[in-house]
């Protein structure tokens, strides 16, 4: 973490703004450029137009804008598709969806994470109203209480809540994500649904070392910290045995859904790229 934003938060809302830029883009937010404006002249502000020819420092900027835009389109469509008036982001960086998504009228979005990227985030947002009323809970989740936090903020557990949980575990050692899933069953009421993007898992092989170090040095985590990643919960599992109903969505089935193919060939037709991409459940609590 920065003192002033979260480079990957940065990251993904210039991925955003990439994705906004398309004509044929899946997503429209018109606030990711500006959050996004101090990786200007780091990465691609916008989709070229002939992106085959993208130099080698950009082409993977412009894949990884590609995947953010399947990804938050999913669930874009995930979050439109509940009844649930009360909306909880869990390491929400520079999420924008409490501005720029339809709410109903008495919707709630709870934002969690640490409060240098909130603070950042409502600063260069000041003046543009939310489309619901929005909380902004500066909490650390590999560490805080943050049900305590959520539930003394004003989120009411005896109501439907969808849950999205985004970008989020990667970041969070095996231990850290079985507590956020427990956190999500003990605080949901029926006709809960929640959003998860998997983390993969780290496996066995014989250039997992040169992996592992190539990791370390991406992320400044220790390889300690990284093997503690290893054997991470699977998420449909634990919320299928605490009664939810759980579904697995490939990341080739979200290219093949948007018709949008995770290549910078303009005549790639078959999805390709999603080695190394843990892919989504959606789970949904029903009464029983």
């Amino acid at each position: 973490m920065t003192t002033e934003v979260d480079s990957t938060a940065l990251a993904v809302a210039v991925c955003r703004a990439v994705e906004t830029s398309r004509s044929d883009g899946l997503i429209r937010d018109p606030f990711a450029a500006k959050l996004a404006e101090p990786g200007a002249g780091r990465f691609p502000s916008s989709w070229p137009a002939r992106p085959e020819d993208a130099s080698p420092l950009d082409q993977p900027a412009l894949l990884a804008a590609v995947y953010i835009g399947l990804r938050t389109r999913f669930i874009d469509d995930v979050i439109a598709s509940s009844a649930a008036s009360q909306c909880v982001i869990l390491g929400a960086g520079l999420d924008t969806r409490a501005y720029r998504l339809e709410w109903p009228v008495s919707a709630t979005v709870f934002e969690l994470d640490t409060p240098a990227t909130l603070a950042y985030k409502e600063r260069e947002l000041a003046g543009v109203g939310p489309r619901a009323k929005r909380c902004a809970l500066g909490v650390d989740l590999r560490h805080s209480d943050w049900t305590g936090e959520l539930l003394g903020a004003g989120f009411d557990p005896e109501i439907s809540t969808v849950w999205v949980i985004e970008g989020l575990f990667p970041y969070l050692d095996a231990a850290a994500q079985s507590a956020v899933l427990r956190g999500v069953v003990d605080l949901s009421a029926v006709e809960s649904t929640v959003v998860i993007e998997r983390a993969v898992p780290l496996t066995q092989g014989p250039d997992l070392d040169d992996k592992l170090e190539a990791f370390a040095a991406q992320t400044g985590m220790s390889i300690a910290e990284i093997l503690a990643r290893t054997n991470p919960p699977d998420p449909a599992e634990l919320l299928r045995v605490a009664g939810w109903i759980a579904g697995n969505t490939g990341v080739d089935e979200l290219q093949r859904r948007y018709s949008r193919i995770l290549s910078l060939d303009p005549h790639a037709t078959e999805p390709t790229g999603s080695a190394g991409r843990g892919g989504f459940v959606v789970a949904h609590f029903a009464a029983t």
